[in-house]
């Protein structure tokens, strides 16, 4: 019964995160598509009045709808060349899209009609585009935050004993980037990647159902050159590179991978971004992880559905591969190959654009995962089965608010349900997050 009650819970549990993503999502498009579609038609019916183009340039940015505020504030322009807040928002809009030349061009602009309140706001988006345009590119990102996570998990009656646990720790981190264009008509750049993070988390790190607390170091490079394809297809691109992982999983047990990767990505419409993927790891040199090699392959989505609001979804599948050293089980080697499909898809909407161009996103995401795995704590005490079933849900509800230029605050919920074992006496666990960081960038 106790069992049963669990169940009853959880089903509740899910109702909850339902209605609270119907009324996160499911109101909010109504009113915002109200007030466009609103300016949209005093547009039309006042297609030369400039405050109708204003009002309607103001809410086509707050949702997103890019070109259509771009064409408005250029007929402002065309109108009356001297509006210096229209030129000042048209090129942080192109800023915004990657069309250096024509933000810089309308700063310029901006800056002869040498109007002392707005002559900060173009000094910082001037340098800030003079930058992008270097061909040499560098960033520093610096993240700080934490976690607090609460943990159940329950067994079937007769089985073993549930457990509850609460905890947390913070976070930090420092991603670096150099981007070098090779300024080719094709737009073709080296990228170098790297960074390190300290997680003072709550993992799950033997699949026993028991979150242990401990400060899990972790750090990646990658070196990858990105080349436009235009000759196939105008927007198709390929990425092809290298890595290498190192993470931390708790104990004597740590992942080091070194790999190569590949993605080829187009645009078969304006509003549509697809890619397929794939990647090979060596993992021979991980301490503990008994394991030789993975690979995995994949595609992805993302649609533009309406403004302010686009669609992503994914599928990927993995292999890994690996033997259990006959010492550790008292017995014999232990070759072993497990297997596994990730599906997910999310929903990102822009909730509000500042005035000076900053933006306040939310994120609701759902996936779903279905995989054997090597049991790390049957291996432990030598008792099998040591590949077992798994399988999880994720849903997450996450924020980003840029408070500057350079800075980026997010925070958000998370809840996974995951089920490991055989069939018939599997441990079943639920898991809520909350998180918060703040990420300062150095350029």
């Amino acid at each position: 019964m106790a069992y049963i009650s669990a169940i009853a819970g959880r089903a509740r549990w899910r109702r909850a995160l339902a209605t609270l993503a119907l009324v996160a999502f499911g109101a909010a498009p109504a009113g915002a598509d109200s007030l466009y579609e609103d300016a949209f038609a005093a547009r039309i019916a006042n297609f030369s009045d400039p405050q109708a183009l204003a009002d309607f340039s103001d809410q086509a940015v707050r949702v997103g709808q890019y070109d259509q505020a771009i064409s408005t504030l250029e007929q402002i322009l065309f109108q009356n060349p001297d509006d210096i807040g229209a030129r000042l928002t048209l090129a942080r809009l192109y800023y915004h899209i990657g069309s250096f030349d024509l933000a810089l061009g309308h700063v310029n602009e901006a800056l002869r009609l040498n109007v002392p309140t707005f002559e900060q706001a173009l000094r910082e988006l001037q340098a800030r585009i003079e930058r992008a345009q270097r061909p040499l590119r560098a960033r520093v990102d610096v993240t700080a935050g934490g976690q607090i996570v609460h943990a159940r998990t329950a067994y079937p009656s007769g089985f073993a004993t549930g457990t509850t646990t609460t905890g947390g720790g913070g976070f930090g981190a420092i991603d670096a980037e150099i981007v070098n264009d090779l300024q080719t008509a094709t737009r073709d750049l080296i990228r170098f990647e790297g960074g390190v993070s300290v997680d003072q988390g709550f993992f799950d790190t033997d699949f026993d159902g028991r979150y242990d607390g401990f400060t899990a170091l972790g750090g990646y490079g990658a070196v990858t050159l990105s080349k436009g394809l235009p000759d196939i297809i105008d927007t198709l691109r390929a990425d092809i590179g290298v890595f290498g992982e190192y993470r931390d999983l708790g104990g004597p047990r740590d992942l080091r991978e070194l790999g190569v990767r590949g993605r080829l990505g187009f645009r078969p419409a304006v509003e549509t971004a697809v890619y397929v993927e794939g990647a090979y790891g060596w993992l021979d040199q991980s301490q503990a992880l008994y394991a030789t090699d993975r690979w995995s392959y994949g595609a992805g989505l993302r649609q533009r559905l309406a403004p302010g609001w686009t669609f992503d979804a994914h599928v990927r599948r993995t292999h890994r591969r690996g033997t259990v050293p006959g010492a550790v089980l008292a017995g014999t080697d232990f070759a072993y190959q497990v297997a596994g499909t990730e599906a997910g898809a999310s929903l990102i909407h822009l909730l509000y654009v500042f005035e000076d161009g900053r933006g306040w996103f939310h994120r609701f995401g759902v996936r779903y995962t279905d995989e054997t795995i090597l049991d790390y704590g049957a291996v432990g005490v030598a008792r099998g089965p040591f590949v077992k079933d798994r399988d999880a849900w994720h849903i997450d509800w996450d924020h980003t608010v840029q408070l500057s230029a350079q800075g980026w605050l997010r925070f958000g919920v998370g809840y996974r349900n995951e089920r490991v074992g055989p069939s018939g006496f599997n441990g079943r666990t639920e898991a809520w997050t909350g998180r918060l960081r703040y990420t300062h960038r150095f350029e």
